[in-house]
């Protein structure tokens, strides 16, 4: 299939990523509760924590003794499902941290400190519910606003 073939079918949407998951265990439970097996994302103003030594799986602590935070402030991702446990994530933005001003990556197992709000494009086997569709002019916009501060954008992979 070519990637024009591929777009033909993507439907725009609109979801809330949940917080104190990791970036990547928050987009794969939103990829599945869709049936993607492929989006492309706008995120933006997610605030992000980075706890080091905590594993994926274990709760937030309710202090932040041990870590550090942030947000970040743009981010564009495409993410593709290899399966119902795992997917490839790409992509760039724009991120700080708060209290570490001279910790310049992103973690591939950072964590959202709290829900965050995205839109994109995702390819489904299913129709997506009314309720998560919103315009391809929303989208776009989201995009438009993501891309004014793309001269600061990094690369981001996990």
């Amino acid at each position: 299939m070519t990637p024009e073939a591929a777009c033909a079918g993507a439907e725009p949407f609109q979801d809330i990523l949940d917080g104190y998951f990791t970036l990547r265990e928050s987009l794969r439970q939103m990829m599945a509760r869709h049936g993607f097996q492929w989006a492309w994302l706008t995120l933006r103003h997610a605030p992000i924590m980075q706890i080091d030594g905590l594993p994926p799986e274990a709760p937030v602590p309710l202090h932040m003794r041990d870590g550090y935070a942030g947000f970040i402030d743009g981010m564009m991702l495409t993410v593709i499902t290899r399966d119902a446990s795992d997917l490839l994530l790409h992509g760039s933005g724009a991120w700080r941290w708060l209290d570490r001003p001279d910790a310049t990556g992103l973690p591939q197992d950072i964590r959202l400190g709290e829900p965050a709000y995205l839109t994109g494009f995702g390819l489904s086997a299913r129709p997506i519910a009314p309720l998560r569709r919103i315009s391809a002019d929303e989208v776009l916009g989201e995009a438009r606003d993501v891309m004014r501060d793309s001269a600061a954008f990094r690369p981001f992979s996990a």
